[in-house]
């Protein structure tokens, strides 16, 4: 009895772990954390921006846009990347609402890829 209790703990442990460990994000940033590196990156007043991060786990198979020093880029993507959108929250602004802009970040690494706007 104590066998068959001991072997089915140990079971549901391996299907629990594999299930937690399949479905999260293990080993990737946090969508915050690539909007940081985005601000870090890229210099400017945000008080009237909105930044929203997602995810994407199979990118484009190039990307293109500024780097952080200014030159135009097109990179090749093999990994997970966040597609940071950047948009216009001032409400006196005609271009309220809209995306004014965007970037792209390694959702591995943290670095910041390229972007545009």
């Amino acid at each position: 009895m104590r066998r068959v209790t001991i072997a089915a703990l140990i079971v549901s442990i391996v299907f629990v772990g594999f299930i937690v460990f399949s479905e999260s994000s293990y080993g990737l940033i946090s969508p915050s954390k690539a909007i940081k590196v985005v601000k870090k990156s890229v210099p400017g007043d945000y008080s009237k921006l909105k930044l929203k991060a997602k995810l994407i786990k199979k990118p484009p198979r190039h990307i293109s846009g500024f780097n952080t020093r200014g030159k135009i880029v097109r990179l090749r993507v093999k990994r997970p990347v966040y597609h940071v959108l950047v948009y216009d929250w001032n409400p006196s602004s005609p271009s309220y609402k809209m995306v004014i802009g965007e970037a792209w970040v390694d959702a591995v690494s943290g670095r910041f890829l390229c972007g545009a706007g």
